[in-house]
């Protein structure tokens, strides 16, 4: 089998990570053959990866000393740019070529072209706002089997967080569980002070009602807001990209997606780097009191997922497609795989590659 002769690894930077044959053969399978000439959802697909991966690099840069030229966002998620590429392709082909699917090679083209100019805030609100060509609706009625929002004719395919398939409906509104379902454009999905995980509206900069519960939009937080008392309001603030500058209490945040993070001694911490490393390193708050982020991985103690005070907790290599996962012990799956398992309560699964032929 010639690799380089399908269209999928015609970018270079993209061909590079198919050094393992079994891998290329894995996913280029999953593909159509493509033509020499003219529009196809591959090429169009190739460039509308580099838009998306090139725009969350851009809204990510990090602060000298951190996670290094790739941005928080494609080190955290995927490593390095060239898996970010050949991750958001695939996620791409596969919404691309489903039944029911709003996109056209030429759409998509067209959201390519767009993607610069889609604010940080709403491309890391849950994708709020999108341009007008990056979120076309789909054909396919509520109650009808998918795989992914863009089948469906209200942009919302629900029952998905931890199963292959699930139904189109209407999107959630504020309060809606996210327990077996993700959340709206414009929203978070919060564990709440009364342990309800729900759906919550985030607020713009500027609300006097954000709470430890009532999220703010990205690139804010909600100074004022007491993590003990859900019912203490605050203001909705930009954080700081700012090294050095003082934080916590009155101050604003730091902002953890440009790599920085809230340290040292009560009354006098600063936005400080965070370090950036591979599992199984430590991870979360280490005991020189400094913080550590995972690389292409994520953080788990022995009783789950890392908390903001949490100690001995560990960097957990995303899982391969298809292998062994664990929503709540890790590890978790490499997006846009989802963890699968076997229904309501449980934790282990497989990590599966969303895709309409596995919804029939």
């Amino acid at each position: 089998m010639n690799l380089s002769s399908n269209c999928f690894l015609k970018n270079p930077r993209i061909f590079a990570v198919f050094a393992n044959a079994t891998l290329a053969l894995a996913l280029t399978s999953l593909l159509p053959s493509c033509g020499s000439s003219g529009d196809s959802p591959e090429k169009a697909c190739t460039l509308l990866a580099q838009a998306q991966c090139e725009r969350r690099q851009a809204c990510t840069n990090t602060v000298p000393g951190s996670a290094g030229t790739d941005g928080v966002f494609i080190v955290s998620t995927y490593g390095d740019m060239t898996m970010c590429l050949v991750r958001q392709q695939l996620a791409c082909m596969n919404n691309a070529t489903a039944p029911g699917t709003g996109t056209s090679p030429a759409q998509l083209e067209k959201c390519a072209s767009e993607y610069a100019s889609w604010s940080c805030s709403d491309l890391f609100d849950g994708n709020a706002n999108p341009p007008p060509d990056c979120a076309p609706p789909g054909t396919l009625a509520n109650g009808q089997m998918c795989a992914m929002a863009g089948q469906c004719a209200s942009r919302f395919c629900s029952g998905t967080k931890n199963a292959s398939c699930g139904l189109c409906a209407d999107e959630p509104v504020d309060g809606t569980s996210c327990v077996t379902s993700g959340c709206a454009p414009g929203q978070a999905c919060k564990t709440e002070s009364t342990d309800a995980i729900v759906c919550r509206d985030r607020l713009l900069v500027g609300d006097t009602t954000c709470t430890s519960d009532a999220p703010c939009q990205a690139f804010s937080s909600c100074v004022g807001a007491s993590a003990s008392d859900a019912t203490k309001t605050g203001v909705c603030t930009p954080t700081t990209s700012t090294p050095g500058a003082v934080c916590g209490g009155a101050n604003p945040a730091c902002e953890g997606n440009v790599g920085l993070a809230c340290l040292g001694a009560a009354g006098a911490r600063t936005c400080m780097p965070v370090a950036y490393v591979q599992a199984p390193g430590e991870c979360g708050t280490l005991a020189d009191g400094s913080r550590a982020e995972c690389i292409n991985a994520d953080c788990f103690t022995a009783k789950g997922p890392d908390a903001a005070t949490d100690t001995n907790a560990t960097c957990l290599a995303q899982a391969a497609d298809l292998a062994a996962c664990d929503t709540k012990f890790g590890p978790l799956c490499l997006a846009p795989a989802r963890c699968v398992t076997s229904g309501l309560g449980a934790t282990a699964g497989i990590c599966v590659v969303p895709s309409a032929n596995l919804c029939k």
